[in-house]
């Protein structure tokens, strides 16, 4: 079930069987405390939100990612922009899916289990029929700037820090789909 913050508008998931008339809630992009009486509640909606522009074709989004949680966060951020989202937890199973559904963007963990995000950024790039796929990576152990320019040179188009706001992911989302629209 999706939440909207009363006080910033900021949504996100909260489990419905954890919701009742008294549950009180802490946005995590205000910090304002709030029950579910100052909230609105929401179905997740696969419309676009307003002032966005509803394709005709759903551009495709494969999310590899080996924590699940954050496959979901990243889901439920991206809900807005009505993407046909696909999930992948190791680099293997993210490589096939890629395959076989030639994605518009790749959203990728650099550190994944059975291939990691450099060497599967480096066979998407090999290959003649994704040369166009957009490829986002993140990391959570963001160390120093050579991580950032290692993923570049991999062949990410851009790359991110999994420590971000959600409107900064939506715009770097946005502008990596922009010439696929």
């Amino acid at each position: 079930m999706l939440v909207r913050c009363p006080l910033c508008g900021s949504r996100y998931r909260v489990p419905a069987e954890r919701l009742t008339p008294t549950t009180r809630i802490r946005c995590p992009k205000c910090n304002d405390v709030f029950s579910l009486r100052g909230a609105k509640v929401e179905m997740p909606s696969a419309e676009p939100a307003p002032g966005l522009p509803h394709p005709t074709r759903r551009l495709k989004v494969v999310i590899i990612e080996d924590a699940r949680f954050f496959r979901q966060l990243v889901r439920d951020v991206l809900a807005p922009l009505n993407l046909d989202i696909h999930e992948a937890a190791d680099g293997r199973e993210g490589l096939a899916l890629i395959r076989q559904e030639r994605p518009h963007l790749v959203i990728l963990d650099l550190n994944l289990p059975h291939l990691n995000g450099y060497e599967l950024m480096r066979l998407v790039r090999a290959e003649p029929t994704l040369e166009h796929t957009r490829l986002l990576a993140m990391s959570g152990v963001f160390r120093k700037e050579s991580d950032q320019e290692d993923a570049l040179k991999a062949g990410a188009d851009d790359f991110m820090g999994k420590s971000f706001t959600p409107d900064l992911f939506v715009e770097r989302v946005r502008k990596l789909l922009d010439d696929k629209r």
